[in-house]
């Protein structure tokens, strides 16, 4: 961490200048190299200047905000963003930590507060950055747009494969509402997502692993909670520091995402280094995978870190596997095929690779294993790109940003 920790200042319009130059205030650890009036002119004054913490000061619900947010993470990831809001609603605050900001206080503050705060996002980010150095474990996010698709099925013989082959792994059921990687695997939720949470206090990978359950195979498992009311505690920065610390431990940490695009999902997509995207052979599963390749793409993820796993692919409803790559515009890379001790293994909560290692199936899922196999990549951040095409035309247009 820096000696002197430079930070910005960016000021919405219905702020008081005055107000926030009282409050963000410089001493012997924080210097306020700026507290600029506009978005606008902030946003060229980031381009322009290095800083070490930017704060964007707000008045409510602010898209302009939140645009500043999003475009300033992508800029730099490693720079905090703090953000001070005046009566910031739920609903806003969600949108802020979407959006990447790493902490959010209510107006007023005291400087002291504000400081503290500063300090605090600052050794936050710094303690990631030394565990993303030597961190040389995959972070797997298993996608299905449509619900149904086999999304957990293949988290859990995915592990339970790589497991096998001498890997360290764990599982995160992120499907907080209504995840079932607990009755895939067998396990009881002794212990969930949701007591993690509760506990509180800082994360570390010692902390963690007591609450996590320990499947015969070897993997380990963070569980979702047991009722879905339980999912709100459960916010987009713990996940963050979860993803952190076990990826420090593991060498492929597997992620079950529930359908859709969530802030969850989209936090997960982020920090991912790898992709699985699961499809069916039905023409809705292949019309909401397109799209779900299609979102990938727009997200600037890059194609070589995608992988397509179509399950039940022996299922004959009238499409050929020319048609399936027609409609998703690349073949699948691991076909699973229809088998019925699939949903009997489920029912049993034993995996199939497991339950019928010499299966089709099961050997179906070595295959996908074999992809992530190898000991993950060091550089420890996500292989996509960190712009979005479409959003920066509209940051050019609000900001003046320059090529």
């Amino acid at each position: 961490m820096p000696d002197t920790l430079r930070t910005l200042v960016a000021v919405d319009h219905g702020v008081d200048v005055h107000d926030i130059t009282n409050t963000v205030t410089s001493d012997g650890i924080v210097s306020v190299v700026g507290i600029i009036d506009g978005l606008d002119d902030a946003w060229r004054a980031l381009q322009d200047s290095s800083c070490d913490v930017l704060v964007v000061a707000c008045q409510g619900y602010s898209e302009r905000a939140l645009i500043m947010i999003d475009a300033a993470v992508k800029q730099d990831r490693s720079r905090p963003v703090l953000v001070l809001a005046g009566g910031a609603s739920s609903g806003f605050v969600r949108r802020v930590f979407e959006a990447g900001a790493d902490d959010i206080l209510t107006l007023p503050q005291s400087p002291d507060q504000v400081r503290f705060s500063i300090q605090k996002l600052v050794a936050r980010k710094s303690r990631q950055a030394e565990g993303t150095a030597t961190s040389q474990g995959r972070l797997i996010c298993v996608l299905g747009p449509k619900g149904g698709s086999g999304k957990t099925l293949v988290s859990a013989n995915l592990g339970v494969a790589l497991a096998e082959a001498g890997r360290r792994v764990a599982i995160v059921d992120l499907d907080l509402q209504f995840g079932d990687v607990a009755l895939c695997l067998g396990l009881g939720p002794e212990r969930t997502f949701y007591d993690l949470a509760q506990a509180g206090g800082t994360l570390d990978a010692q902390k963690l692993d007591a609450y996590m359950m320990v499947h015969p195979s070897g993997v380990r498992v963070l569980l979702a909670p047991t009722r879905p009311d339980q999912a709100s505690s459960i916010t987009v920065e713990l996940i963050r520091d979860v993803y952190s610390a076990l990826r420090s431990e593991y060498d492929a940490v597997i992620v079950d995402t529930p359908p859709g695009f969530t802030a969850e999902v989209i936090a997960t997509i982020d920090a991912a280094t790898d992709l699985i995207i699961v499809g069916m052979l039905d023409a809705l599963s292949l019309k909401n995978t397109k799209l779900g390749l299609e979102t990938l793409e727009l997200m600037g993820c890059e194609p070589n870190t995608i992988r397509m796993v179509l399950n039940r692919a022996q299922t004959q409803v009238g499409i050929s596997p020319n048609e399936v790559s027609r409609v998703l515009g690349r073949e699948p890379d691991v076909l699973v095929p229809s088998d019925r001790e699939i949903p009997r293994a489920v029912n049993e909560g034993v995996p199939i690779t497991i339950a019928r290692p010499n299966s089709e199936a099961a050997a179906a899922f070595r295959q996908l294993a074999g992809h992530f196999s190898a000991t993950a990549s060091t550089n420890g951040a996500a292989t996509h790109s960190i712009d979005h095409p479409a959003d920066d035309r509209g940051r050019r247009r609000l900001f003046g940003r320059r090529n």
